[in-house]
């Protein structure tokens, strides 16, 4: 299905919103902004089914962590009909922690129907930088 420009941006203030709740511990919107039959799968395995599940996560975890920044890189709309989301993510629990992500996010009747994360190691290094 084709999206339109309107639809685009309409999709894209909703991934933004729902980063930005994280920042704001504001989760009131999750309603306007999930599918009640979403699938989440977070970059480390655990998997939410049903805005139910997700919202008691998003319950617990909120009162466990606090996140520092989850910056937005680039967000892309593919031809497979779904956004990639580049990120930066800081956040501190017994102690602060951070790293890269992508996120892969489906849209369905204007809400957020999947997102699978994936992550990496924030720090980088070169190791054959001067062996070349």
């Amino acid at each position: 299905m084709m999206h339109t420009t309107e639809q685009l941006f309409a999709e894209e203030k909703i991934i933004r919103e729902y980063f930005n709740s994280w920042l704001e511990s504001d989760f009131s919107r999750l309603d306007n902004w999930f599918s009640q039959d979403v699938y989440y799968r977070e970059c480390y395995g655990a998997t939410y089914e049903g805005l139910n599940e997700l919202k008691a996560y998003i319950n617990s975890k909120s009162k466990e962590q606090t996140v520092l920044k989850w910056d937005i890189l680039s967000i892309a709309y593919t031809s497979s009909d779904q956004f990639v989301v580049t990120w930066f993510f800081d956040a501190k629990e017994k102690q602060e922690y951070c790293f890269d992500g992508v996120s892969l996010i489906a849209f369905s009747d204007n809400k957020i129907k999947s997102i699978v994360e994936y992550s990496t190691k924030h720090e980088t290094y070169r190791p054959y930088k001067d062996k070349v």
